[in-house]
């Protein structure tokens, strides 16, 4: 199929023209893939370096920045754990293909424990690795960069449940916890699958500018275009996982997911407890038992997530925000900026590394959502 004249953004106005973009080199990049891959893994920063021609237009329409390959260390077919099978280049194949490889993408998945103890694919990471741009690994990819000597001394994140097994394995490496994705000089890693997408778009911003990765944020319809700190278990998904342990059928990890859909609503006590059927006072107990803090101070850290979203994706003015998250008047919603993150909304709105929109220390208390529903 052939590429579209003109880029979305004139065909749409949701789509808004970014400035010209001066031309570009091509940039090889190669995902190392493997059987048993996570393929979302692989096909998130794919399908976001795929896009940029018919999202952005321009000169990219005819020249894509971007040369995109998949290697396997035997090169031919590897089986997704989903059952879809992926063609892909074996290392010798790459060595011809691509002298040059500007990033590489290590996938994550069930099937990593075979690359890495695969010494002929991890000396040919060690090889390649001295003369790539960026290296990086998505979710459990970072396993086959550990074994190959190239994490010692690093900062990284890995999928937060594998984190503990990464740092016994391999002492040397210093993983991280709590980040959505880190940038440590020319080496990325990420958290996991859909973070991988946000690796991708932090790696078109580096390249291309901000404008550029939000227009492909936008086109992707990602529900919130996450900063590297962002920790990979938002405040709502990790009261979500709160409940989940706490209430076995599930009713208050339902009860964050209409709460996120009903921002701009009467969110008191009572309007909760009777979505949750209980009385106000008992469900206030319930609900500060299952998760470790008060209705309100879910409500208030939801609608501090939507606005700071809206802040960085539209250009709504700071009144209307206030309206559509549920604050009603822009003092309210101000106050929670400061309180929460020492900035007003335009200074937040302003800011080109924006500091995460909740507090770490109440990061693992509250409930589900936004990335959630962003699944």
């Amino acid at each position: 199929m052939s590429r579209p004249a003109v880029p979305l953004h004139a065909k749409h106005p949701s789509f808004p023209a970014i400035p010209d973009i001066a031309p570009q080199p091509v940039r090889t990049v190669v995902v190392l893939a493997f059987d048993d891959l996570l393929l979302l893994n692989a096909a998130g920063p794919l399908e976001v370096f795929a896009a940029i021609p018919r999202v952005l237009g321009g000169a990219f329409i005819d020249s894509p920045p971007y040369r995109l390959l998949i290697a396997s260390a035997q090169g031919g077919q590897v089986m997704s754990i989903s059952g879809i099978s992926v063609s892909t280049c074996s290392l010798e194949q790459i060595d011809q293909m691509a002298p040059q490889i500007d990033t590489l993408i290590v996938a994550g998945g069930p099937g990593m424990a075979a690359l890495e103890a695969d010494e002929r694919a991890c000396d040919w990471l060690r090889v390649r690795s001295a003369n790539i741009r960026r290296l990086c690994s998505i979710g459990t990819g970072t396993f086959a960069l550990a074994a190959a000597g190239l994490l010692d001394g690093r900062q990284v994140v890995t999928h937060w449940k594998f984190a503990a097994e990464l740092q016994a394995r391999y002492p040397a490496v210093r993983c991280q916890t709590d980040a959505l994705y880190l940038h440590d000089d020319n080496l990325w890693t990420c958290g996991g699958a859909t973070a991988g997408i946000d690796l991708a778009l932090g790696l078109v911003e580096q390249d291309l500018g901000a404008q550029a990765a939000l227009s492909l944020a936008r086109y992707f319809t990602v529900f919130l275009w996450r900063g590297a700190e962002q920790p990979q278990l938002s405040a709502s998904l990790n009261a979500q996982s709160s409940a989940l342990r706490t209430d076995p059928d599930v009713r208050v990890a339902r009860l964050h997911a209409w709460i996120a859909g009903h921002l701009n609503e009467d969110l008191r006590v009572e309007r909760l407890a009777e979505q949750f059927g209980m009385s106000p006072r008992h469900f206030a107990r319930a609900y500060v038992a299952a998760t470790g803090q008060t209705p309100a101070q879910a409500v208030e850290q939801l609608r501090l997530e939507a606005a700071c979203r809206l802040l960085k994706t539209s250009h709504e003015p700071i009144k209307r925000i206030a309206e559509t998250v549920g604050f009603g008047r822009e003092e309210r919603m101000r106050r929670t900026f400061q309180k929460h993150l020492a900035t007003s909304p335009n200074g937040y709105r302003n800011q080109t590394d924006a500091p995460e929109p909740l507090d770490r220390r109440q990061s693992s208390r509250v409930g589900i959502a936004l990335e959630w529903l962003a699944q």
